[in-house]
């Protein structure tokens, strides 16, 4: 095949509860093939081949999700990116040992995706597991900022459970540091005072808030006002810009994050700044706001894959495949290749941040300061308890 065209599939929850954060992914992957066709195309051998992207919405609906998977490969789809709904990676990841599809999903992974037999030959991931946001959180925190005592608010299901695990498995490794409470909230929980008082009453060194964008948003606000910042750091183990501007002002100068990418990087290292000016300068152009960290989860998806395209000569999937088991990636983090369970390695894989007052805000999306960085392979669950 020597296509004129690379059609690029982006499949997402465009619609339903994740639809803005979809929203994100949709703006940052029509910036990156607007970039790429910018400049004439894909560097192939046939010339020059211009992205179009063929864009679904699978509704958050599995059903939804595989029918329209099937869509884009009937339309012919060279790759495809998107998805923020963890689940239907899963599924389509399935399709993709049918179909041989190349696909590079944009979202948080259950941690079941990377277990020996489980990834398709070309279904690669750019973004890690809860377990690794746990991990990570503990390095951040216990080595980091020199925090020992923590307690844990999360949720019930697999993005809590399986992250709490990855702080356990930190705590185990490094001998130090102590979870001092747990408890959990359903998403969509309004009222978080009684897990308040229970932390309030055990003054730890931190109060971690595990809960995940308008929930984040309700839990550390109510932390705040109850005091809660007077007798530990307010930490939200994994943010987004969205929460950073939906939390008041007081409190948002209290809280300390996790996050795969904030856009202004200047102040914190000047490498990683400048690795990310297109994609910031850029996306400010074209939709006159940065890139959130999903856009920049599927920018990252979509760099990958087009670089893996110009790398293997080819729109063969296997080809593409073996480039990208082989490969080292340039990304707006840094370079990075993926390990043997088709995890994405790096050492800049998430950043602490913390908020900042309004006072010392350049604009209305500049609600944290970059303080730091952890990555490493370490941060990735152990392949041997994955079956490799």
């Amino acid at each position: 095949q020597q296509p004129k065209v690379f059609k690029l599939g982006f499949i997402t929850s465009l619609s339903g509860p994740l639809a803005a954060s979809a929203e994100t992914q949709r703006k940052a992957v029509m910036l990156l093939a607007d970039q790429i066709n910018k400049k004439g195309g894909l560097n192939m051998p046939w010339g020059k081949v211009k992205v179009e992207i063929l864009i679904k919405d699978d509704e958050m609906k599995l059903d939804v999700g595989v029918r329209r998977f099937r869509e884009l490969v009937e339309a012919g789809v060279h790759g495809v990116t998107g998805t923020i709904y963890n689940p239907m990676a899963g599924a389509l990841n399935e399709e993709c040992k049918l179909t041989g599809t190349p696909y590079i999903p944009a979202c948080v992974p259950a941690i079941e995706s990377f277990k020996k037999g489980n990834p398709a030959v070309a279904t690669y991931s750019v973004a890690f597991t809860p377990w690794s946001i746990g991990y990570l959180e503990g390095d951040a925190l216990i080595k980091g900022m020199g925090k020992k005592r923590i307690f844990w608010q999360g949720r019930p299901d697999s993005w809590g459970t399986v992250m709490l695990e990855g702080l356990r498995a930190y705590i185990k490794d490094n001998g130090v540091g102590e979870i001092v409470g747990v408890e959990e909230n359903q998403r969509g929980t309004l009222d978080y005072s009684a897990v308040i008082n229970k932390a309030l009453a055990l003054k730890p060194d931190v109060f971690s808030v595990n809960m995940f964008g308008g929930d984040a948003v309700a839990c550390i606000k109510q932390a705040y006002d109850m005091g809660m910042h007077k007798v530990s750091m307010l930490f939200n183990t994994w943010t987004l810009l969205e929460v950073g501007m939906g939390i008041p002002e007081a409190a948002l100068a209290e809280m300390y994050a996790l996050t795969f990418y904030f856009y202004r990087m200047d102040d914190f290292n000047k490498d990683l700044a400048a690795k990310g000016k297109a994609l910031v300068g850029d996306h400010m152009k074209m939709w006159k706001e940065p890139p959130d960290a999903y856009g920049v989860l599927c920018y990252t998806a979509g760099s990958i894959l087009f670089q893996a395209v110009e790398k293997a000569k080819s729109v063969d999937p296997k080809k593409i495949g073996e480039v990208l088991a082989t490969s080292t990636f340039d990304t707006v983090r840094g370079p990075s290749k993926f390990r043997l369970d088709h995890q994405l390695t790096g050492d800049n894989l998430a950043f602490m941040v913390k908020g900042k007052k309004k006072s010392e805000q350049k604009e209305k999306w500049d609600v944290f300061k970059v303080l730091g960085v952890y990555g490493g392979d370490k941060a990735l669950p152990p392949l041997k308890d994955l079956g490799y």
